[in-house]
């Protein structure tokens, strides 16, 4: 399961990046701003992307892979 190490909504807003400049600037839509904020990782790669080019980051600064259970286990019966 993918996770963010820090928190993107924060960071976001920190650089003057918030909904309307979502709306004006078209490089994050509303449904991935409100994603981010809740923590839900499944963006796509293009909003990924325009999170690291605003705030000027790797997506290994982003994201992090935690197991988890369900996926331990469906690896067992590979």
């Amino acid at each position: 399961m993918l996770k963010y190490k820090i928190d993107i909504g924060d960071a976001l807003e920190r650089i003057g990046f918030n909904a309307y400049k979502a709306k004006t600037t078209k490089l994050l839509s509303q449904d991935t701003l409100k994603k981010v904020k809740s923590d839900d990782t499944n963006i796509s790669l293009k909003s990924l992307n325009s999170i690291c080019m605003l705030l000027d980051m790797q997506p290994k600064d982003l994201l992090m892979y935690v197991e988890t259970e369900e996926e331990k286990e469906n690896l067992k019966k590979l």
